[in-house]
């Protein structure tokens, strides 16, 4: 999945350059790359959020969490796990209640369905949802159990 964000940032960059270089340099507009540029940022800054839930990267308080007993915290952790999850599901039901009612329409300069731009929507409240189960079930990634490294 970093890859996919990467390469999206990456189209992104290289499509506001170049609309730049265009726009001033020769005095001429792309007609296009304001599209494309939406379409990466939108689906890279979706993405990285369910990869911020994967990797439990996300800014969080913990205060409270760590002056309680161990059991207490682990049930509390558990409980965010599943708000999380419950907001994943959330933004995958809104999302695709909003790409069916996109349907049929194109975006003005490229032309390509716009059910695509909003699908980024469900697609990361999805994974937003699966990753936030994985981390219900096994627990935080800094909690998941490591590969034992071959000693020498």
């Amino acid at each position: 999945m970093s890859v996919v964000m990467v390469s999206l940032v990456t189209v992104m960059l290289v499509a506001l350059a170049l609309q730049v270089v265009m726009r001033y340099a020769f005095g001429q507009a792309l007609s296009w790359s304001e599209e494309l540029a939406l379409l990466c940022f939108s689906w890279s800054s979706l993405l990285a959020i369910a990869l911020g839930v994967r990797d439990a990267v996300h800014v969080r308080l913990d205060l409270l969490v760590v002056s309680l007993p161990s059991t207490l915290a682990r049930w509390l952790d558990k409980f965010v796990a599943l708000a999380v999850a419950g907001a994943g599901a959330f933004v995958a039901w809104a999302g695709q209640n909003y790409v069916a009612d996109s349907f049929g329409a194109t975006s003005a300069a490229i032309g390509y369905p716009t059910a695509w731009l909003y699908a980024c929507a469900p697609v990361s409240g999805v994974l937003i949802c699966l990753f936030a189960l994985e981390h219900l079930l096994l627990g935080p990634p800094s909690r998941l159990p490591t590969a034992a490294t071959p000693s020498q």
